[in-house]
């Protein structure tokens, strides 16, 4: 943590470079460092004081973790806090940490009321809950997120992009209801094989791309959606075919659930930036990106069978997990230069509106900042 804001300090400060960096690697500390600014010898995003170290960030988490009443805050408010003054990368995930370490609120002196001695008996001994059965808060926000945007943008006589994952499965269902009590004449093209049965199977017209261009709008999930609705997909293995049916879309309306909305890509999505590769290049791609950005980018193996997953398209998967904050427009260009990529998960300044169910039963929707 510390280092990096060394090298934006001394870009900002004397337009000064580690002098082993590469030119592409120059540009992308360059424009990351272009998010902050320097006040008084400090560094700040926005209006937050940048948090250069470890030590430093608990610091500023303890002094927010205890309320001026004397209460210990739970993870939201905690984070909340802390967030209204201070900025470092991963501060949602070290703030639920340290707020599950908490002595206090482990042990609170107060008696437990119900709902907390349920919830303590659950974590000690979690339901075991059954294959491909999800829990009911969130299957239910993805089904409110995904009713929420075929009710409001899909009108009669449209051609319809169809996402894949699970999010989706909601979103078919409604459209298959608005088809047979209304009467429309919709077009549906898949984004994938599993889109395409699931088109199939709820009685919608499938068509296929070539043939149909021009799509009117194209509904889909998220791993991850970012303060700026940029995306991390791919989870599924389906983002090539899903960013090609995007970018022919008059608009790409996206369908999630609570638990995919961050502030920042990578605070809650930990399994990695899918990227696409063919086969025989996955080995330089993925030395490629480590060297360039950090982090990891491991080949994704199949489970259940020997071997490597294999996309659509019959090319391998790679999974780069970052442990930093990027510029990730330009990390999005330098990766698909890389020989050997087909595409990457990152969808930037894609998505036009995202519809996200809460745990309350709500939908908060996030739309696209026009400039």
């Amino acid at each position: 943590m510390e280092r990096k804001w060394v090298e934006v300090f001394n870009v900002l400060s004397a337009g000064l470079y580690p002098v082993f960096y590469s030119k592409s690697k120059r540009y992308t500390l360059r424009s990351y460092a272009s998010k902050f600014t320097l006040q008084g010898g400090e560094l700040f995003y926005g209006d937050k004081k940048a948090i250069k170290s470890r030590e430093e960030a608990r610091a500023c988490f303890d002094e927010f973790h205890v309320s001026p009443d004397g209460k210990h805050l739970g993870i939201t408010r905690s984070r909340d806090a802390v967030g209204s003054k201070y900025y470092w990368f991963g501060m949602s995930r070290d703030t639920e940490k340290w707020v599950l370490e908490c002595d206090k609120c482990k042990n609170p002196a107060a008696p437990l009321t119900p709902a907390q001695i349920r919830i303590k008996k659950e974590a000690r001994n979690p339901p075991k809950i059954k294959r491909g059965v999800l829990n009911k808060a969130v299957e239910d926000a993805k089904k409110l997120a995904a009713y929420a945007a075929v009710d409001y943008h899909v009108k009669d006589n449209q051609t319809v992009g169809i996402g894949s994952g699970s999010t989706i499965i909601h979103a078919v269902k409604r459209l298959a209801e608005r088809v047979k009590a209304e009467n429309l004449n919709i077009l549906c093209v898949p984004t994938s094989s599993q889109a395409r049965q699931l088109i199939h199977d709820n009685g919608l017209t499938v068509v296929d791309i070539k043939r149909h261009l021009e799509i009117d709008v194209a509904i889909d999930g998220a791993d991850e959606v970012d303060s700026e609705l940029n995306l991390i997909k791919g989870g599924g293995g389906c983002l090539t075919r899903e960013k090609i049916v995007a970018s022919c879309a008059k608009s790409l309306v996206v369908v999630a659930d609570y638990r995919k909305d961050s502030h920042n890509l990578g605070e809650q999505w930990k399994k990695g930036i899918p990227i696409e590769v063919i086969p025989m290049a996955y080995g330089p791609v993925s030395n490629a990106i480590e060297n360039q950005f950090g982090g990891s980018a491991d080949l994704r193996m199949a489970v259940g069978k020997v071997g490597p997953v294999l996309t659509d398209n019959g090319n391998f998967l790679l999974d780069w997990r970052f442990d930093e904050l990027y510029d990730w427009n330009i990390v999005n260009m330098t990766i698909k230069l890389m020989p050997g990529v087909v595409e990457t998960g990152l969808f930037i300044d894609m998505a036009d509106r995202v519809y996200f169910g809460m745990e309350d039963g709500t939908v908060k929707t996030h739309d696209k900042e026009l400039f």
